[in-house]
């Protein structure tokens, strides 16, 4: 709660300038679990962000600041609306959250990582990243108690940070 309160604060502070950091998410959701973490990423970001799937990713996308990207991994691959939706991101700092399979800090995360930051035009700044593992089936509100608190956390870190960076 302590890095919310801090990050509400320099927002808070932030507006004042002239200004203000404009960000959207964006996902991709074969399962429900990458919409359902989007939706995470957002409780961490100003209110009114918008979180859309990526089939309605809007057409004045490059006055976004940041965007944040969601999307599954298909095998090694990046799925194909995600895949669609990043090459679409010109000069653009972005943040890119995926689900996976494995673990998130397997050889397949890092692959899908890479894999997705290739598919971006080469103008655009990666951000940050965030991986998650799809629930486990033992304890499913335990894990997504914990992917709410992680996304909320990459969410706010990543905005707090390109604030402190003037963008």
């Amino acid at each position: 709660m302590i890095f919310h309160y801090h990050f509400a604060e320099r927002l808070k502070k932030e507006e004042g300038s002239d200004h203000i950091m404009k960000s959207i998410v964006l996902y991709s959701s074969h399962t429900g679990r990458t919409k359902k973490i989007a939706e995470h990423v957002v409780s961490g970001l100003p209110e009114g962000t918008p979180c859309l799937p990526v089939e309605e990713m809007p057409a004045d996308i490059n006055s976004y600041d940041c965007v944040f990207l969601g999307c599954w991994a298909d095998g090694d691959a990046v799925d194909a609306g995600a895949a669609q939706a990043l090459e679409q991101l010109d000069n653009k700092n972005v943040a890119v959250f995926v689900t996976v399979q494995s673990g998130p800090f397997s050889d397949d995360s890092a692959k899908i990582l890479r894999t997705v930051i290739d598919v971006l035009p080469s103008g655009c700044k990666i951000v940050g990243t965030y991986v998650t593992p799809t629930e486990r089936e033992d304890n499913k509100e335990e894990s997504d108690q914990k992917a709410r608190a992680f996304a909320r956390d990459f969410a706010e870190n990543t905005l707090d940070r390109l604030m402190g960076a003037g963008v």
